[in-house]
């Protein structure tokens, strides 16, 4: 497999060209699992617009997706997932099933 740029980034991509048409995304882990399968792990993706967007490795099984990083540890309140959510004022850290949040200093 070789790196490869495309129409959408770079991509792997099998050496042997013509004979073999095999590819596969170059997907970036960000380290927590998915709260959806438990079994894979939330990777880091672009949409085709370029946006950032956070979904489960085992993708067509799977179909979890969030638009706000992930965040390993759980909520203290309900035990769900936490994401970072991007706001005017910094970094907010919000539960995705409860109302709790904390500010994140940077």
């Amino acid at each position: 497999m070789v790196y490869k740029m495309g129409r959408y980034g770079k991509f792997l991509a099998c050496s042997n060209f013509p004979d073999c048409r095999n590819t596969k995304p170059i997907l970036k882990e960000i380290g927590v699992k998915c709260p959806s399968c438990k079994d894979g792990n939330i990777v880091e993706r672009k949409s085709k617009k370029r946006r950032t967007f956070y979904g489960c490795d085992q993708y067509p099984e799977c179909e979890f997706v969030s638009w706000d990083k992930p965040i390993e540890r759980p909520c203290p309140k309900c035990s769900s997932l936490l994401v970072e959510k991007k706001q005017k004022k910094g970094v907010q850290v919000k539960c995705t099933e409860c109302d709790y949040a904390e500010s994140v200093q940077q």
